[in-house]
């Protein structure tokens, strides 16, 4: 009988931490959820280039997005994770490059539209309030406004739309993101990179892709 409780104490004890290792990356309490996520970004404007030549035209700007996200389970903690958000953001030319323009002190472009991002991710669940998310997948983005604004004391303030034929710039942009997020209880902190996919000039033979960091907070619920 002895024999058999200390047998029974070694099991129980090397089951413990199996346990704990397959909650950390097979959770079997997953479920599928929504959250509402607010960021933070900075615009990562690249640089043009055209017959062999780049040239670095813009300066990096900021913007915030704000929106939803729906989390679903897959296979142990391996999920999908598809949402809608809308931004808001802004870039500028350097300044050096509007010399040769009388009147003009900056130019910036500001841009209003919607995400759909669809990340496919992994999370460990480290505790049961504490997870760590690690998530790579395609956004499409769609501008509804964007407009080149000018400022200076020769031409005040004026605006025009840099899509269509006259704009030159696409609508439409694919990019692709990676990042990390931690979870502590329902709230969310996530850092994220997206890479443009897509030459945004429509209109010459000169390439040009956006790019952004992203600090997001949320909550889930």
């Amino acid at each position: 009988m002895k024999k058999f409780l200390i047998a029974a104490a070694l099991v129980a004890g090397a089951c413990v931490p199996m346990a704990a290792q397959r909650s950390i990356v097979n959770n079997p309490d997953n479920k599928a959820y929504f959250g509402i996520r607010v960021g933070g970004e900075v615009t990562c404007p690249g640089k043009i280039s055209e017959d062999d030549v780049s040239l670095s035209v813009f300066k990096n700007g900021g913007g915030v997005e704000i929106g939803g996200i729906y989390n679903i389970p897959v296979v142990a903690n391996f999920y999908i994770e598809p949402g809608l958000k809308f931004y808001y953001n802004t870039y500028s030319y350097k300044k050096d490059l509007l010399e040769i323009f009388d009147g003009v002190d900056g130019v910036s472009i500001r841009k209003f539209g919607m995400r759909i991002p669809v990340m496919a991710g992994y999370h460990f669940d480290f505790t049961e309030d504490v997870s760590l998310s690690l998530f790579t997948g395609p956004e499409l983005e769609i501008g509804f406004s964007a407009k080149e604004h000018y400022d200076g004391d020769g031409i005040g303030n004026d605006s025009e739309s840099v899509y269509g034929d006259d704009g030159g710039m696409r609508r439409v942009d694919v990019l692709w993101g990676i990042g990390a997020g931690v979870s502590y209880q329902h709230f969310y902190f996530g850092v994220s990179g997206s890479l443009g996919m897509v030459n945004m000039m429509s209109n010459s033979d000169g390439k040009f892709h956006e790019n952004r960091v992203t600090f997001s907070l949320g909550y889930n619920f």
